[in-house]
């Protein structure tokens, strides 16, 4: 009897079973993700990516990361995100590079899935970098992929692959890569005037406010500010040509308004009726006292 009890009491609870384990699959990994690229203070542009998640999946899932991080990083408060990092090297008929959110300039930037650098994943994918467009990740040297990556910009950069980590292309917006090409720059490195700044990143194709970022917002802001100013000139020419004008002066003008203000209140036809009552009542008064 004993050894029986002892049988029924461990038995497994199968209602608890089924109510632990979840059989919903887990959501796919994101195929694209988009870059808003603002060049030369302009409006921005979207350049759409396809990543290759299938030969890649740890360096794409990197870059998604850094794509799809809500914080905006600065030279003075560093983030891991791509938003507000620029394009830092720019080389032409070769490839467009940036990423570092750290330090700007090519030196700085690290792993959102370590903290460092993460292991090459070249020899587990075909991916060549045999076409203009091909998204790649920047390095020092075997396994030390970090934040940074490039652009193809000509099928001349074969010499590349087996060096770097291509995990991705570009699908839309390779005018926009192009046009990077055309700010004025310092060997390699666009001129402060001619910075190329990602004011926006997602995961997605880029269906999101263009024409909205926050360079479109200052450009808005300085038109108006130009238009007020405009407005404010034209008021201070007018009241100098009023008042430097030969035959009247400021004072004969003010005066000669109040007595025009004057005239339409009393030549309505209600006000000069009353008038003329006032003015006999007046009258009557004075003939009567006189009496």
């Amino acid at each position: 009897i004993i050894i029986i009890l002892i049988g029924i009491t461990h038995r497994p609870d199968d209602s608890i079973h089924t109510i632990m384990t979840d059989t919903t699959p887990p959501p796919p990994p994101p195929s694209h993700c988009f870059l808003q690229v603002s060049i030369a203070g302009q409006p921005s542009r979207a350049i759409v990516l396809e990543l290759f998640q299938d030969s890649c999946p740890k360096t794409c899932q990197n870059f998604v990361l850094l794509c799809s991080s809500s914080l905006k990083t600065t030279r003075a408060n560093p983030q891991p995100s791509y938003r507000g990092t620029e394009f830092h090297r720019i080389v032409d008929n070769f490839m467009v590079q940036g990423g570092d959110f750290t330090k700007f300039d090519g030196t700085g930037g690290f792993s959102a899935l370590t903290g460092s650098t993460f292991d090459d994943e070249q020899m587990h994918n075909n991916n060549k970098h045999d076409r203009a467009g091909r998204l790649s990740m920047a390095n020092r040297g075997p396994n030390t992929n970090g934040s940074q990556f490039f652009l193809t910009l000509g099928p001349t950069t074969q010499h590349l692959d087996g060096k770097h980590v291509c995990f991705g292309q570009v699908v839309e917006g390779m005018d926009v890569v192009q046009d990077m090409t055309s700010v004025e720059r310092e060997g390699t490195r666009p001129v402060s005037l001619q910075k190329i700044v990602i004011v926006d990143c997602g995961v997605g194709k880029g269906i999101i406010k263009d024409n909205c970022s926050s360079s479109d917002d200052d450009s808005n802001r300085r038109e108006r500010k130009k238009k007020h100013k405009k407005k404010k000139k034209k008021k201070k020419h007018r009241r100098r040509d009023d008042d430097t004008s030969d035959d009247d002066s400021s004072y004969d003008r003010r005066r000669r308004r109040k007595k025009h203000k004057r005239s339409r209140k009393y030549d309505s036809p209600s006000s000069s009726d009353e008038d003329r009552r006032r003015t006999k009542k007046r009258r009557r008064r004075d003939s009567d006292s006189e009496r």
